[in-house]
């Protein structure tokens, strides 16, 4: 049985009121759900209502949801929705790039486990740093070319479907990803 055919049949039954299906359908799609709304808002907290709503507007439509197996994809479709609605409502927050990490003394060296002895310290310190700016720079994108950058690099989705849940063409989503990339290589020069 391949993944899509549990989640086609989680949702017919969820269709029909089975709220058990529908919460093997949260199980398995809440991650995707909260990490995406996570990249997008940069705040654990506003990423955490998304998703939550984005279960609660799933739940209400799902009788209107004519393709079971796209249920990911319509999901997506409501997060990002709902993602592009609080910024609309608020302004996105700033960090600066210069404040320490958090949990971070600023006075003293920070300290982290290094998970791997045969890893040199000084690569994990720099995969670190260098993961933490690239977040950074992600965040700082305009929202639009913030959407293709995580859908299609965060999530792994291709381009046909980031257009069908952005619901703009395939060509303005090969546009925009070309043009967050060369943003975010213009940023990640500056600071590496």
């Amino acid at each position: 049985m391949s993944e899509r055919e549990p989640v086609r049949e989680w949702v017919l039954a969820a269709q029909k009121g089975d709220q058990k299906a529908f919460e093997e359908l949260f199980r398995l799609f809440q991650g995707t759900v909260y990490n995406t709304a996570l990249q997008l808002l940069g705040n654990p907290e506003d990423a955490e209502d998304v998703t939550q709503d984005a279960f609660l507007r799933a739940w209400e439509q799902l009788p209107k949801l004519t393709a079971p197996e796209a249920f990911r994809n319509w999901l997506l479709t409501i997060t990002i929705n709902l993602c592009r609605s609080h910024f609309r409502k608020a302004s996105p927050p700033t960090e600066s790039l210069d404040a320490p990490l958090e949990g971070d003394d600023a006075e003293e060296e920070p300290t982290r486990e290094i998970a791997d002895e045969g890893v040199d310290a000084e690569t994990i310190v720099l995969q670190r740093e260098t993961a933490r700016l690239v977040r950074r720079a992600v965040a700082e994108l305009p929202l639009a070319f913030r959407e293709v950058i995580v859908l299609h690099y965060f999530e792994g989705l291709e381009l046909a479907d980031i257009a069908k849940i952005l619901r703009v063409p395939i060509g303005t989503v090969k546009s925009r990803l070309a043009r967050a990339r060369e943003q975010l290589r213009r940023e990640l020069e500056r600071w590496l």
